[in-house]
């Protein structure tokens, strides 16, 4: 047992001035109080020999080693040569432990003054060949840590300024720095620790930094040669320096102030390390020759600074020349892999576990080498790459957790705990005339024996048998018990165990401390097991309360043992009943007297435990080989073997006993092709022994094509980590131990079977043919059971014979499991994961339960157990509320029929108690329908964006039911949840199996929650926790600003590459015919063809983005679909059997390539084709119909003689996007008439026209196919945009007179013709319905360059609106506003897509939507009217527009939330704030690279610092926010503005390339042309 020391200690404390600027820090003091020093040891001392006698502190074997011990070391401190310091006052020796060297001790030394350091400690006791590590912590010292073996070799190309001077190495210095010009900054994380209080962790960083100036041979006494030792805090609040020192003495007093009540006296725990470094790089800039070293503590970091950290430490590192190291006290890969790129290098950064290690030798080495290396005033050249100094554990050192060190190892695991003892004596007849004497001396013997062992064990007895004879007045102490129990009068009578049972549960529920943790009750029942009247089924449900209620341990003492009467007495007591109560113990004899053995009482005693332990939650695996080397006989034999052993331990098999896995392997999938499942889980984890055993049964295992053993090792490794409740676990390993390794299979094993043996004992059976038995010892780590020894040569060709060796076999395993059980004992409830969650996670608990009691048993659960685990020891037992700095933060929901309740969201941040007693205060509410999962999750997308930025979303589900038709919708909602904002999740189920996107799933029985189970809970409550505390942060990948790049002279046009490089997606037709079939041949060429087409392309990311699918069915309606929204569309026709018409179905454009299989003329030559196609598509981007505002009207001949063209004239109008289609062919005149009114239709187009006031540009297009035409004129539409489009030709009929310019006339020659969309090769003989659409376009474009309608707009729309400052009659008025300006715009997927934001003073977005939402204009009204008003936080009127910014970054403009990146992005900021939470703007001024930014005032005034965010010089404002409308100048302005900015988008400005364009231009001309071109070649020039 390890007694850590303790001194006294006087200090001397005086008021502590006010503190001076950090430049006046005085460098000497007044002399300090000497204050004596403790300094704790591990040693070890090679070649003495163990003696057993060692272990005992009052051996005098122990006393003379001790002694020798301490002799040496006061010599070592004697000796006139050493520079160790002053002699310890006291050496104690307090533990000697066995080594593999030697013998380790651990030593306790005290020293009258500072002069003693870990350092100077180490090196004393290392010159005595003691190998040694130091600590100032009693706590280190039992990690058992030795220093390193080596030092890190300095940096050879690093050339520090001499001095000149260099002081004679001190006993304690790691390397010299008193030659070096230096200026080291300590930056030390003063925040509130996750684990630990501030002030242990200030204390022993304090300690740690007082003996740095030692580590690198500076002075003690006298002043430092140039160097200059800096502290600066922060963590708390601002960066805080504390002082500066040249000397040890002011040092020492600097570090005196490193307290909470200096540093910390508000208890913060946030970390800003930014500013911390950015405290130095305005404050701490290098002198010139002066060496810069910064070294930073941290205890943690805040990932909101993920983004701002790095600029200011690499201007530190580059501009500077500091060289920075860094010590984190975390165990948190996330956050070490962000702070590591901060460092210096590699070895400038070391991770520890906690602030303990900071004394570890390997530490102190690394920080002392990096003081030393620090350079100036250029930086290093290169070097070898850097290494870092491992913690390395002093051998022969272990920890053993099961050790008891409060009792006398000797005595039994109940000898520990305070009991209630209660003897429930049965004195029927029967016992009366044999044993009742010996059941009394019985009790005597064992209470005197309990009350042996404690001192407070009080006791009691009920004698009974059809009444009760006598019973104690109370539980007493053992002579009271003893006196009283020898007056008990002996009465005849027939016993009723009932009566005894229920006076029993009665005495212990009144009168014992059964609530206590601290008091274990236990209940005795000493009969003879004789039921005469068959009572013993009505007791069963008292036992039960007893076990579970009073959690009271009953031990049955049966005097007469006898088959019926060894039933009986395990009946009552319900012995073998694994529930999750208390377990009762059986105990029979022959014959009353043997009670009385001493063995009887000894084992008796050590088959108890205290109230918390437990008989192990053990997990017993299974894996057999079912390859075809081993065959179908010899793995029936393992199967049989198996089934034997579940049979056998069927009873024990439960939630709270013993879990079974079975696992098979031989080949791995697809080893062979195709073939899969050869190798699985079958059993997995299940605690029903019958639903083991008939699984098993039932199952016939497929044989595989090889021996794979690294795959059932690594198959078991990986089915034991996905569960965390058993205890311990066993591995029966069936396999013959050989392995092929084939070119693709079967692997080494020896990695996977020593990580298996890291998990759990494993125990080999050796069986089947060509089998190597020394192998499978060496991969089992045990000694092999010989199957194939056993079987013999035995027959297993029959089903008996089998069943015969699967017995036997079983036989020999059975007491190995045995022998495995019985060395399990679980001392104690387990303790809390330790470390706990370190990293920034937002946890959502969601809760529901259909039954009262599960409902009950989870509020518990989750408020006693769940909330404590997650939070760790130090925060559940802190008072302090939750901060956003605090690692974990809770969100509380409970889901019902169609409806979830938060009970909590993220922004509640209570203390550790509020939120336990917020759980424990939800009501039980009965659901009526089904619990909807599905709604749960859709909810926790709402809640989980309302936590932090940079957390990580992970979700707990606690829950007894999962309806089958919401498992769908719930798996679709999942993914939507983790697909928007992550939430790794994890589920506690109660009887139920499947939860639909569970990550991880425990699956328990409704007494494994019970408030009495303490062991369960908090094994389930562990398994959860490490589940939870994984950091998967859903972070968009972030991109840093595009440097500027230079641009020439002249107006030259800003356009987005992307808009300059189309995206292609190419749909191939693979379909077949007998006419023309698509072969490989055919396709090569096509293949060639692409080849011509996209080296034209510039490919990539920011270029041309190519999409190749290949198609065998129709989809001409999904073309046009996709073309209306925008999407050009080109069809190309490789068929001479197809038609124009045909083909122009698939596109706005078509190409027909009729030949193209040719050799000569075939697609694969086809430059001409490529080259237009590359034309067209790289011109400006092509509108959406929802682009086209104007009005477009199709005048349309009906006459009789049309009738026959109605399809094809159907066909072009529709082709049009016109929305009303023509459905009715309406004619009044005779079928032989070919005459068609055309005056009629003018004129009530006319008529319509004139009844809009205000009309957009308007297309009239007359579709004409009658021989006369009456009425035509021009008049009435003369003001409009006149088209005539004809089918038929008709030389004797003159067009002039319905259009204003002849170009606006087109022809065909058939009605089949309208449809024709094939563009003509011969430029000669253009496509007329083609220059049609063109003219039609350009038309439309000229006016819309003039005036471009709101309403055409199609683009994604973000509104920041700042919240802070407005009342609530202002917010009311913003949102009728909102409403009123979003209903301008034409709202749809195709069109614009508003998203909108609410932010204010430093807090978290809390409302709004995003873009995807925006399906209607009508559902924007309807989310802008569902906005609520949210006040600042912490009454703050500075409004965190850089962070609302950052929000619309990562959450809003994103593909899964709607954003489309390649449509125009506007973001309007909606400001109202006068002053601003200054951040870190780098991140937020990068949304002026995807969007255009404008900003409106709402509060009369335009702040430098709100216009910073604008890339468009729109910054106007309203008076203020009662006075914003949709009349307002400035909103008039900023529509102005939009449509301005839109329209030059769809139709940018054009210039003169011979304007734009500045270059020098080599000409090289061709002597061989000859004279008489040389004036074509000046005319060319000119």
């Amino acid at each position: 047992m390890l007694i850590a020391g303790s001194v006294m200690l006087a200090v001397a404390i005086a008021s502590i001035p006010p503190m001076p600027p950090f430049d006046d820090f005085p460098t000497t003091t007044s002399t300090p109080t000497i204050q004596p020093v403790v300094i704790f040891t591990t040693s070890v001392i090679s070649g003495v020999t163990w003696n057993p006698d060692y272990a005992n502190s009052n051996s005098v074997a122990f006393q003379t080693l001790a002694t020798a011990i301490s002799t040496n070391i006061s010599a070592a401190y004697s000796n006139p040569g050493s520079q160790f310091g002053s002699s310890p006052l006291t050496t104690n020796i307090n533990v000697f432990t066995q080594s593999t060297n030697g013998v380790n001790f651990y030593a306790e030394l005290i020293f009258p003054d500072s002069s003693a350091t870990i350092a100077s400690v180490t090196a004393a006791l290392t010159s005595l060949g003691y190998t040694t590590d130091a600590f100032t912590s009693s706590t280190s010292q039992c990690s058992g840590l030795i220093p390193p073996t080596s030092n890190p070799s300095s940096n050879p190309s690093s050339n520090p300024v001499s001095l000149g001077t260099t002081t004679p190495m001190h006993y304690s210095a790691y390397c010299d720095a008193s030659n070096i010009a230096l200026t080291n900054v300590f930056l030390v994380d003063v925040s509130v620790p996750i684990i630990g209080t501030v002030d242990d962790k200030l204390s022993k960083i304090a300690n740690y930094l007082n003996n740095a100036p030692s580590l690198v041979n500076l002075e003690n006494n006298l002043d430092w040669n140039g160097q200059e030792f800096r502290l600066v805090v922060y963590g708390a609040n601002e960066p805080t320096p504390m002082g500066r020192a040249r000397n040890q003495q002011s040092w020492s007093n600097i570090l005196t102030m490193l307290n909470s009540s200096v540093v910390n006296p508000t208890n913060m725990d946030g970390h800003q390390l930014t500013d911390a470094l950015r405290f130095v790089y305005n404050n701490y800039r290098p002198t010139p020759g002066v060496a810069g070293n910064i070294i930073v503590v941290a205890d943690g970091f805040d990932f909101d600074e993920a983004q701002s950290v790095n600029t200011i430490a690499n201007a530190l590192k580059s501009q500077f020349y500091f060289s920075l190291g860094i010590i984190l006290m975390s165990t948190s890969q996330a956050q070490q892999g962000v702070i590591m790129p901060l460092a210096t290098d590699f070895g400038h950064f070391y991770p520890i576990e906690n602030v303990d290690y900071l004394s570890n030798t390997a530490v102190l080495q690394t920080q002392a080498q990096w003081i030393c290396d620090a350079y100036y005033p250029t930086p290093a050249p290169p070097t070898p790459p850097p290494t870092r100094l491992p913690l390395v554990t002093t051998v022969g050192t272990t920890t053993n957790t099961g050790v008891r060190t409060t009792i006398n190892p000797l005595f039994p695991p109940v000898a520990s705990c305070k009991l209630n003892v209660l003897f429930l004596i049965d004195q029927s007849q029967s016992l009366l005339l044999n044993g009742y004497n010996s059941a009394i001396q019985f009790c005597q013997n064992s209470a005197t024996t309990l009350a042996g062992y404690n001192s407070q064990t009080t006791f009691a007895y009920i004698v009974f048998n059809g009444v009760i004879i006598q019973e104690s007045n109370e539980y007493t102490d053992l002579q009271t018990f003893l006196n009283s129990l020898g007056t008990v009068p002996q009465t005849v009578g027939t016993s009723d165990v009932t009566v005894g049972f229920n006076e029993a549960l009665n005495f212990i529920q009144t009168r014992s401390q059964y609530n206590d943790d601290s008091v274990t009750s236990l209940l005795y029942y000493i009969t003879d097991g004789n039921d005469y009247n068959n009572r013993i089924p009505n007791v069963i449900n008292t036992t039960l309360t007893i076990r579970s209620l009073l959690q009271t341990e009953i031990i049955g003492i049966d005097l007469i043992e006898t088959s019926r009467s060894k039933a009986n007495v395990q009946k009552t007591i319900q012995y073998g009943t694994y529930d999750g109560n208390i377990q009762s113990i059986y105990v029979g004899v022959n014959q009353p007297a043997d009670v009385l053995n001493p063995l009887v009482l000894n084992s008796t005693n050590y088959q108890m435990t205290c109230k918390g332990f437990s008989n192990c939650f053990n997990g017993l695996t299974f894996v057999i080989e079912t390859s075809q080397a081993e065959g179908s006989q010899l793995v029936d034999v393992e199967t049989k073997a198996v089934l034997n052993i579940l049979s056998y331990y069927q009873s024990q098999i439960s939630p709270f006993k013993l879990s079974i896995s079975l696992i098979y392997f031989s080949a791995p999938d697809n080893l062979v092709p195709n073939q899969s499942g050869q190798s699985a889980v079958l059993l997995n984890h299940v605690t029903d022994g019958v639903s083991a055993i008939n699984t098993l049964n039932t199952t016939n295992f497929p044989l595989g094509a090889a021996s794979d053993l690294q795959l059932g090792f690594s198959m078991a490794a990986e089915n034991l980590r996905d569960n965390h409740l058993e205890s311990e676990n066993l591995v029966i390993f069936f396999a013959r131990g050989a392995y092929e390794k084939l070119s693709n299979c079967c692997p080494d094993p020896t990695a996977d079977a020593e990580d298996l043996r890291k998990l759990a004992t494993v125990q080999g059976v050796v069986i089947g043919p060509y089998s190597n038995k020394n192998q499978l010892d060496s991969l089992t780590g045990s000694d092999s059971i010989d199957a194939n020894a056993i079987i013999g040569n035995s027959p297993i060709d029959t089903i008996a014979g089998r069943a015969t060796a699967a017995k036997n076999i079983s036989d020999a395993i059975i007491p190995v499991i045995q022998k495995f059980f019985s060395n399990q004992y679980c001392l104690e409830i387990p303790p809390f994961v330790n470390p706990p969650c370190e990293d920034p996670i937002d946890t959502l608990i969601l809760l529901h339960a259909d039954d009262r009691n599960n409902w009950n048993s989870i509020l518990n659960f989750t408020a006693n157990q769940l909330i404590p685990d997650l939070l760790g020891v130090t925060g559940t037992v802190s008072s302090r509320t939750l901060t956003t700095s605090t690692p974990v933060n809770f969100a509380i929901a409970s889901y019902y029929y169609l409806d979830v309740i938060i009970h909590a969201d993220f922004t509640y941040l209570l203390s550790p108690s509020g939120y336990m007693n917020l759980i424990s205060s939800i009501n039980f509410r009965e659901t009526k329908g089904t619990a909807t999962l599905s709604t749960a999750y859709k909810k926790a997308i709402e809640i989980f964006q309302d936590g932090r930025q940079f957390a990580s979303k992970n979700l707990i589900l606690i829950t007894d039911t999962m309806d089958i038709s919401d498992m769908e919708n719930a798996f679709s909602e999942h993914d939507a949840m983790v697909q928007l904002v992550g939430g790794y999740t994890s589920a506690l189920t109660i009887n139920t199996n499947i939860i639909p996107g569970a990550d991880y799933q425990i699956n328990v029985k409704p007494g494994q929650l019970n408030g009495y189970n303490k062991y369960s809970m908090r094994q389930i409550a562990n398994s959860l926790t490490k589940h939870t505390c994984v950091y998967l942060p859903l972070l968009p990948t972030t991109q840093p600003p595009a440097p500027p790049t230079p641009t020439l002279p002249g107006p030259i046009p800003v356009v987005k590459a992307r808009n300059v490089w189309p995206d292609l997606t190419i749909l191939v037709d693979t379909s077949s015919n007998s006419v023309n079939p698509m072969t490989d041949v055919f396709f090569e060429k096509i293949r060639v063809f692409l080849d011509i087409l996209l080296i034209k392309y510039s490919i990539g990311e920011a270029g041309t983005r190519v999409t190749l699918a290949t198609s065998s069915s129709s989809f001409s309606q999904e073309l046009i679909n996709i073309q209306r929204k925008g999407v050009r569309t080109i069809s190309i026709g490789l068929s001479s059997n197809i038609s124009s018409n045909d083909l122009s179905m698939f596109a706005q454009t078509s190409f027909m390539v009729p030949d193209w299989n040719s050799s000569y003329t075939g697609i694969d030559s086809n430059y001409d084709l490529a080259d237009r196609i590359y034309q067209m598509t790289t011109k400006k981007r092509f509108p959406s119909s929802s682009n086209f505002y104007a009005n477009l009207i199709f005048i349309v001949d009906q006459s009789a003689s049309t009738y026959s063209y109605f399809n094809d004239i159907v066909q072009f109008v529709s082709d049009s996007d016109v929305d009303q289609y023509l459905s009715v062919w309406n004619s009044s005149l005779s079928p032989s008439s070919a005459t068609a009114n055309v005056g009629n239709a003018i004129s009530y187009v006319s008529t319509m026209l004139h009844n809009d006031p205000s009309p957009p540009p308007t297309h009239v297009v007359y579709v004409v196919g009658a021989t006369n035409l009456t009425g035509a004129s021009n008049k009435l539409l003369g003001g409009y945009n006149l088209y005539v489009v004809n089918y038929k030709m008709d030389s004797n009929f003159n067009f002039t007179n319905l259009v204003n310019d002849q170009n606006s006339f087109f022809s065909v020659s058939t009605s089949s013709d309208l449809r024709n969309k094939v563009v003509s090769m011969d430029v000669s003989t253009p496509n007329q319905i083609l220059a049609f659409n063109q003219l039609l376009s350009d038309t439309q474009e000229s006016a819309d360059k003039v005036t471009f309608p709101i309403s055409s707009i199609a683009a994604d729309i973000v509104c920041l609106l700042d919240e802070t400052g407005l009342s609530d009659t202002d917010f009311t008025n913003v949102k009728s506003f909102l409403q009123d300006f979003t209903s301008k715009f034409t709202v749809g997927s195709t069109s614009t897509q508003f998203a909108l934001q609410t932010y204010n003073g430093r807090t978290i977005p809390h409302d709004g939507f995003h873009l995807f939402e925006s399906t209607s204009n009508d559902v924007v009204k309807q989310r802008i009217q569902q906005l609520t008003l949210a006040k600042a936080t912490e009454n703050s009127t500075d409004a965190d527009l850089a962070g609302a910014i950052e929000q619309e970054i990562f959450f809003f403009l994103t593909e899964y939330n709607g954003w489309r990146d390649d449509t125009t992005t506007y973001s309007i900021i909606f400001s109202h704030a006068d002053s601003f939470f200054t951040r870190d703007t780098d991140t937020a001024m990068q949304v002026k690279n995807v969007s255009s930014v404008f900003a409106l005032g709402l509060n009369g005034q335009t702040f430098p610092y709100v216009r910073n965010f604008t890339n468009t010089g729109f910054y106007e404002t309203v008076d203020n926010a009662s006075s914003l409308s949709i009349t307002s100048p400035a909103v008039q302005d900023l529509l102005t503005t939009l449509g301005n900015d839109y329209r030059n988008y769809v139709y940018p400005t054009t210039y003169d390339v011979v304007k734009v364009v500045k270059a020098d231009f080599i000409f090289l001309i061709d002597n061989a042309l000859g004279s008489s071109f040389t004036p074509n070649i000046k005319q060319f020039f000119e």
